[in-house]
């Protein structure tokens, strides 16, 4: 089935599916491009035709395709910006094969062992919408070393005479391995006493993947060491309820948010469990406490600044202004906590949940990082991480939601302005850092959903049923 440029967009989750070449079956093409290989993943020479910025050569690069993924799922792909390369899961009789290639390239440079995934649940096989189907794989940041890991929502069971288990599976690979039949650095099940996929978060970071739900979290590190039932962390000497919908497990211990009153989303707090806090590393033009006058309970205080996302070894939080009516934005050094740019405008949280991608809007669109790590982009927000500063692209009167989905190291962001529903066409923009001015692109230019290793990946159906990852070579 064809899908829409729109509805294309939730691709942007999912995976970058198969070529075959080096020390898979395959061999490589004169010109690095991956050769044709078996089970449905081949990959080809750069055969379709996408019209790209300008500062991308259409006619270099290379192409893969998935015809494995079902209708309306994910393709399971990582990038890791700052080594250039990239990961997605190929399937095979035996298992699943998480392959890492070169971005620039295609060259391949690692493929691991087959892995399993646990069985579908019940509500999974009965293809109701929003039910994840398929391994998911993320890139685990901010610490020492980086790892790709491939997760799966399913089901597990000791044997027939016992019935079966809801669980998040995972394993990790190192990011710079390299060969045949890679071993996961560690793996692990988390159980889930709940039915379904309700209120179940998975969170990557440096510490490596959070599974959380109904207050209560277990924490599977990339040896494979699991720490089970987390629900309190302390955050500026107080004690504090995990964050379901928002907790990174940074290198130096899970940061979350702190409690909040009634339903606000602003306030309360944040830090690293047992290390610093929000109130030590307020913005310019915030207080580090919020005080609230109340004529039925009195004055009240509370922590400012919420989290509301990670990429690599930055966090974006966002801040109460000085007279309680406007919300700022700021990146913070995940290991210290330092203010590292800041934008005088929200920025929307992230969305971990469980589910598959619905069309995609601010809060599906994680962060994104400039190879040379200078530039972060979340929602409508650039920020120059060495100048300090950021801009809203989508602020003002009447002006369309802009959803930026990657920068290159010129400061150049990419993006979609427009309704995030698909009921209409979006606008493909680009952004420089430099002033924050969305301009928008001919209407058939097609934006990178990443850009890593000197190339950008684009997703494109070109006229076929199968949608294709092509990977075209920056043009400096």
């Amino acid at each position: 089935m064809r899908i829409s440029r729109s509805a294309g967009f939730v691709l942007l989750t999912g995976a970058l599916v198969g070529a075959l070449s080096g020390c898979g079956s395959g061999g490589a093409a004169g010109n690095g491009a991956p050769e044709g290989g078996a089970n449905g993943a081949s990959g080809v020479s750069l055969r379709s035709k996408v019209k790209a910025p300008a500062a991308f050569d259409s006619a270099k690069g290379w192409e893969v395709k998935a015809d494995w993924v079902p209708d309306r799922q994910p393709f399971p792909y990582a990038v890791s910006a700052t080594s250039g390369k990239v990961a997605y899961l190929d399937k095979t009789p035996r298992g699943y094969v998480l392959k890492v290639r070169e971005a620039s390239s295609g060259k391949l440079l690692s493929a691991s062992k087959p892995w399993k995934a646990p069985d579908l649940t019940k509500e999974q096989r009965s293809g109701k919408d929003g039910k994840l189907t398929v391994p998911r794989v993320v890139l685990i940041s901010g610490g020492d070393r980086e790892y790709f890991a491939i997760w799966a929502h399913g089901e597990k069971r000791k044997d027939q005479l016992h019935d079966p288990k809801e669980v998040i599976s995972a394993a990790f690979y190192p990011a710079d391995a390299s060969g045949e039949d890679v071993a996961p650095s560690g793996s692990g099940d988390v159980e889930m006493s709940v039915t379904g996929s309700l209120n179940l978060n998975v969170f990557p970071g440096a510490g490596g993947l959070l599974v959380s739900t109904y207050g209560n979290a277990d924490l599977v590190a990339p040896d494979g060491k699991l720490t089970k039932g987390i629900a309190k962390v302390k955050l500026g000497g107080q004690s504090a309820d995990l964050d379901d919908a928002m907790t990174v497990p940074g290198p130096n211990g899970l940061v979350s948010n702190g409690d909040r009153e009634g339903e606000s989303a602003e306030g309360g707090g944040f830090g690293v469990d047992g290390g610093w806090h929000s109130k030590q590393v307020a913005p310019p033009g915030v207080d580090a406490v919020l005080e609230e006058d109340d004529v039925v309970n009195g004055s009240s205080k509370k922590p400012n600044g919420r989290v509301v996302g990670a990429a690599g070894s930055h966090l974006i939080g966002t801040w109460v202004t000085h007279d309680h009516k406007d919300v700022s934005s700021a990146v913070h050094d995940l290991r210290t906590g330092k203010v590292e740019a800041t934008a005088s405008c929200d920025t929307a949280a992230t969305t971990y949940h469980v589910t598959a991608p619905r069309p995609v809007g601010k809060e599906e669109t994680a962060p994104a990082l400039s190879p040379n790590g200078n530039y972060l982009v979340k929602g409508g927000n650039i920020f120059d991480l060495k100048a300090g500063k950021g801009f809203c692209t989508d602020n003002g009167e009447d002006a369309k939601d802009i959803v930026l989905t990657a920068v290159g190291d010129d400061g150049t962001a990419y993006g979609l302005a427009g309704d995030a529903s698909g009921h209409t066409p979006r606008i493909p923009v680009s952004v420089p850092a430099t002033t924050g001015v969305a301009k928008p692109l001919p209407g058939t230019t097609e934006i990178p959903y990443a850009i890593a290793g000197g190339a950008g990946v684009f997703l494109t159906y070109a006229g076929q049923e199968t949608v294709h990852m092509v990977v075209l070579s920056s043009r400096s």
